[in-house]
């Protein structure tokens, strides 16, 4: 267990500094995916080759905890994607 996971978690627009972790940690990315649905659809689109209003609805089915295990290296991201065309 690291000392993040031992102190208070802050909501996001109160914190500042630089973070000890990346975007390349797989916890971190989860959080930010499923915090921030712009974020998620910006990385779909992207990676699908789709444009955002080609996206009818996308939301994170098993949802974490921020700030349970941050060293956690087995987050499994399951993600709901409808695009407007009914295809699931």
């Amino acid at each position: 267990m690291t000392n993040l996971t031992k102190q208070k978690i802050l909501p996001l627009s109160q914190r500042s500094g630089k973070l000890p972790y990346t975007l390349q940690n797989d916890y971190l990315f989860k959080i930010v995916l499923q915090s921030n649905t712009d974020v998620l659809r910006s990385l779909l689109c992207s990676l699908l080759h789709l444009t955002p209003d080609e996206i009818y609805s996308v939301k994170i089915t098993n949802t974490i905890s921020p700030g349970i295990s941050v060293d956690d290296r087995s987050v499994i991201l399951d993600i709901r994607l409808i695009l407007n065309n009914n295809c699931i």
